[in-house]
């Protein structure tokens, strides 16, 4: 595998930063994503226009025609300004991936071309209060063409169009594919506050006797749900990886310039081996970790029977760097790092949320441990 990007790639990526920085920066979005919901969907907005959100999506369906390295780009690109725009297009891109994969022609035609241009938002409704990473406690139920239970920690729940959701059906699970745009049945219930990434929402759906159809099942062989799930999460992972680079990268930025312009002691505090090791760690573990996302994003299209293995490998080290990184750029901030008027707390913040979302750091090692026959 080449893992540097190709010309093409490296402009693509171009493209997105000038996007980040053109739409969402220079006109102060960035800036009040986590306190205004019109500003979240203000954004939202501008990134479905953009046309870089189908890029990773089939021609037929609308999309570029791309490889998943150019989803974990923008992904990457948004994350340098607010990882919560990482996760918001995690979830949209791996509903979308999933229905590809896992849908009929009919399912196909109807949903991606939506998506696919960004017309429509999608999102997985996977979680419950008591089932975390453990799917067989899920208590949502598809009984009877009826869909009853409540979703948790749903991620753009108020303002996305269609969900796929996991519910118990004859004592076993289905994804079904949800409009939630639906009057009848599907209610917001609880907007969830969280300590970062708080430009995505997270909220919690009920679903009360929301009449379901048989077409809407999206994988119509129910021993395919189980692999269907981890697939969905492993794309999710994956962008969320790339994110968390973002992270790292704001890290290494502001951590350099602050060691170049604080001084103490008669010298700037860049002179200071300790604060020369903590740089040299930050960006070599960074390129690590940037390597070993793109690998894995890499092997979504190129090496499917690796793909579960590095997205668990890739979300469990970039995760883990920008927590750690984050916060020693905060040390070397000093007493600043933890000022909210400074970007260093809200990096932390963000990075730590990261290591919870799609499944906890020691959830990513099992997967690995079992992908490498534990």
């Amino acid at each position: 595998m080449n893992t540097f990007l190709s010309s093409e790639q490296v402009q693509y990526q171009s493209t997105c930063q000038a996007f980040v920085d053109e739409k969402l920066c220079s006109q102060g979005i960035i800036k009040d994503l986590e306190t205004s919901k019109e500003k979240q969907k203000e954004a939202l907005s501008l990134i479905s226009q953009s046309g870089l959100i189908g890029t990773s999506l089939p021609h037929e369906y609308g999309g570029g025609g791309k490889t998943f390295v150019y989803a974990a780009i923008l992904a990457e690109q948004l994350g340098m300004k607010d990882a919560g725009l990482s996760l918001v297009l995690a979830n949209h891109l791996s509903a979308c991936h999933l229905i590809w994969r896992y849908g009929t022609d009919e399912q196909k035609s109807r949903y991606l071309p939506l998506l696919s241009r960004g017309e429509s938002f999608a999102t997985l409704a996977f979680g419950e209060e008591q089932a975390g990473s453990d799917f067989s406690l899920v208590q949502t139920s598809a009984e009877s063409n009826k869909l009853n239970g409540k979703k948790a920690w749903v991620v753009n729940g108020d303002t996305a169009h269609v969900a796929l959701v996991l519910a118990r059906s004859s004592e076993q699970n289905q994804i079904w594919i949800v409009d939630l745009t639906s009057k009848s049945g599907v209610s917001v219930v609880k907007d969830r506050q969280k300590l970062g990434l708080k430009s995505a929402s997270t909220t919690d759906i009920e679903f009360s006797s929301y009449a379901l159809d048989e077409k809407s099942a999206l994988c119509q062989a129910p021993e395919k749900v189980e692999e269907a799930i981890e697939y969905a999460l492993s794309l999710s992972k994956v962008l969320l990886a790339a994110g968390a680079l973002g992270i790292c990268e704001q890290a290494i930025k502001y951590s350099v310039q602050r060691a170049n312009q604080r001084e103490q002691f008669g010298q700037t505090i860049g002179k200071f081996q300790a604060i020369q090791w903590k740089l040299a760690d930050m960006s070599t573990e960074t390129s690590a970790a940037r390597l070993l996302t793109y690998r894995a994003a890499w092997s979504k299209d190129d090496a499917k029977d690796e793909f579960f293995k590095f997205a668990a490998m890739c979300k469990l080290f970039a995760a883990r760097v920008a927590r750690l990184y984050s916060g020693e750029a905060a040390q070397i901030y000093g007493t600043l790092g933890i000022s909210e008027e400074e970007p260093m707390e809200k990096l932390y913040r963000d990075a730590k949320v990261i290591e919870v979302l799609e499944g906890t750091q020691e959830i990513q090692k099992n997967i690995v441990a079992s992908q490498v026959g534990a």
